[in-house]
């Protein structure tokens, strides 16, 4: 299943780019969702998730390992 993404969804991507250009952004298909991951260095720094129905699931930062 083909999942387009809304306005807001790529221009939340164009922010995860702008904070992290270096990063690498991994996408994680799931049933009617897709989860962006950001990585930068090995470290997932940022998760974020869209829905088909075009929600944004908060950006969830992830704290670096002690």
């Amino acid at each position: 299943m083909a999942l387009e993404l809304t306005t807001d969804q790529v221009r939340t991507i164009a922010r995860l780019r702008r904070r992290w250009p270096r990063a690498e952004f991994r996408i994680h298909r799931r049933t009617g969702a897709v989860i962006i991951e950001v990585r930068e260095d090995g470290r997932t720094l940022s998760l974020t998730r869209f829905d088909a129905a075009g929600h944004i699931e908060n950006e969830r930062r992830l704290a670096w390992a002690a």
